[in-house]
């Protein structure tokens, strides 16, 4: 069944984390996320450790969130008799809520974790609208009413 709340919608579009390689041979990983929602935000956290914040980039176009994460490989004098620390790409693209507010999306890369904080808008309350009666047709445009 699909969610119907924003954030379950958020959890529906978590990937597999399967590797892809790309033609160069470099690895591809899909991003393993935290998504947490509070009550005026959702936050998302991953762990990239090891990558260097000029390797991370976040965009948001068309209510897309985009994460890319890029880690060289190690380099090392010798030959590796195991090498379990990954490197190769990463990315996550997640479909925000459309109750958000872009233009304050904010994002911080501290001792490997990025977390991006995505502001909810704020909630628009009903507001009751005045009904003019005889004499008032000012209230509507000639030709409708």
């Amino acid at each position: 069944m699909a969610g119907t709340r924003p954030i379950d919608r958020l959890f529906e579009q978590f990937l597999g984390y399967e590797a892809a390689i790309r033609e160069d041979g470099t690895p591809t990983y899909a991003l393993p996320l935290d998504i947490l929602e509070t009550e005026d935000a959702y936050e998302l956290h991953a762990t990239v450790a090891g990558v260097p914040q000029e390797g991370v980039e976040v965009t948001f176009e068309s209510g897309m969130l985009s994460i890319a994460v890029k880690a060289a490989p190690v380099e090392v004098q010798g030959t590796f008799i195991r090498q379990e620390r990954p490197w190769g790409n990463w990315s996550r693209k997640l479909e925000l809520p459309k109750e958000i507010d872009p233009a304050k999306i904010a994002a911080q890369f501290e001792n490997g974790v990025l977390r991006v904080r995505v502001p909810k808008a704020a909630k628009v309350e009903p507001v009751r609208i005045a009904i003019g009666g005889p004499g008032k047709a000012s209230a509507l445009p000639k030709g409708r009413g």
